[in-house]
């Protein structure tokens, strides 16, 4: 992996990309005071929730991190560099609007929905365009299309479905929900995710990177899951969906066990915020599962909420912030410190964190979600208040240190 100036983005170009992500899980977090512990997943608030959380910061993050790695991964140039001062306003935009349609005019869903789609559109297109013209073929890169073709469908699929719930078609939107869900979460985050992970974790973990082969069978195994949801919804084919659930299950599992592979093979032993961030993230997609399983098979959905609570905010949320840390200040220095190495003395990479002020949006964010548990649990407003201040206070620390190591210089 070549990580040159040459393919990297300037900072203004990906840094917008960080903030706003930031912004939109502070208001995400925000909006939890507008919900309360017994708000089931039919209810409309929740929907736009999950949009707001999974669009305004899980997509934009991953976006902004794929402008800068899936070049270096792939050794090429972007083909149109200059899309990328489109894409996140356009993203960002789309997702206010899609809020409003959710929350008060259901006809701006298809407004919000078209958006968002010519922002990610104008990603999809530089992404095949550039990674064709590069003769790396690793699974990274090909999870890299993969995702990216299973994001089209996905973005598809919601909306037709947008176009049901504001009454322009006859479409019924329940029928394809699951469709959705799993090629844009399953299909795109997961996968990206999964790719960009055999990249990441041992290089910011000091452990030794996994082979090709060691993520093949995730790979796949997910891409299977995705395209069985797919033909199950359209077939309206019950045993072909637990098919396709299970398959999506048994991928992330295999996951997990690559990813503890990796850092057993830990070469130097230390503890920072990232890997405290990274060990809570897969307790968290552990206990997902686990919820989620039991939930299923019993039809109980207090669990469900639970896993799902699990997944998004305690898996997600720590998995991404995790890696803020540590891109964003290597984004930093080295455009504005590395090439002075030789001529005069240059903070070191890791001087380029608040750690205190990092160490305060981990305990915040775990504090929130141990709170909401309880208040799920025993459906205590009260608490469940409490802990949507704690998470929208650990998302107000996250902005305030994405600025402070945008803002350092000497």
């Amino acid at each position: 992996m070549n990580v040159s100036p040459d393919f990297s983005l300037p900072l203004r170009w990906i840094a917008p990309y960080f903030l706003s992500a930031a912004i939109f899980y502070t208001v995400s977090m925000g909006f939890l005071f507008f919900l309360d512990p017994t708000t089931l997943f039919d209810d409309f608030r929740i929907v736009g929730w999950v949009h707001a959380y999974m669009i305004g910061f899980v997509m934009m993050v991953i976006i902004g991190a794929m402008g800068q790695l899936s070049v270096v991964v792939a050794e090429v140039h972007h083909r149109y560099p200059a899309l990328f001062g489109w894409i996140w306003p356009l993203v960002g935009i789309g997702t206010v609007i899609l809020m409003a349609g959710f929350y008060r005019f259901p006809l701006l869903l298809l407004v919000g929905g078209g958006v968002i789609v010519s922002g990610l559109a104008l990603f999809a297109f530089n992404l095949f365009i550039t990674l064709r013209t590069s003769r790396r073929r690793t699974s990274v890169t090909r999870s890299m299309q993969w995702s990216t073709l299973f994001l089209g469908i996905g973005l598809g699929l919601g909306l037709m479905m947008a176009s049901g719930y504001a009454g322009l078609s006859s479409i019924d939107p329940s029928q394809w929900k699951l469709g959705h869900i799993v090629a844009l979460f399953g299909g795109y985050v997961m996968l990206n995710i999964m790719g960009v992970s055999t990249v990441l974790l041992p290089m910011f973990g000091a452990c030794n990177r996994p082979a090709d082969n060691d993520y093949t069978v995730s790979f796949y195994t997910m891409a299977v899951s995705v395209i069985t949801m797919i033909i199950a919804v359209m077939m309206q084919m019950p045993l072909l969906i637990t098919l396709s659930l299970v398959t999506g299950t048994l991928s992330i599992i295999y996951y997990m066990y690559r990813v503890y592979r990796i850092f057993i093979s830990k070469k130097r032993k230390y503890s920072d915020i990232w890997e405290r961030s990274v060990a809570v993230a897969f307790m968290a997609l552990a206990g997902s599962i686990s919820s989620g399983i039991y939930g299923y098979f019993t039809e109980d959905e207090t669990t469900i909420v639970l896993a799902f609570g699990w997944l998004t905010v305690g898996f997600l949320g720590f998995l991404i912030s995790a890696h803020l840390y540590k891109i964003i200040p290597f984004l930093v220095w080295f455009e504005r410190y590395a090439p002075f190495v030789d001529e005069w003395e240059v903070p070191m990479l890791h001087q380029l964190l608040p750690v205190r002020w990092a160490d305060w949006q981990w305990a915040t964010a775990i504090g929130g979600i141990m709170v909401m548990t309880a208040a799920i649990v025993t459906e205590n407003t009260v608490l469940w208040n409490f802990g949507a201040l704690l998470l929208c206070g650990s998302g107000v620390l996250l902005l305030a240190v994405i600025l402070k190591i945008l803002r350092h210089k000497l």
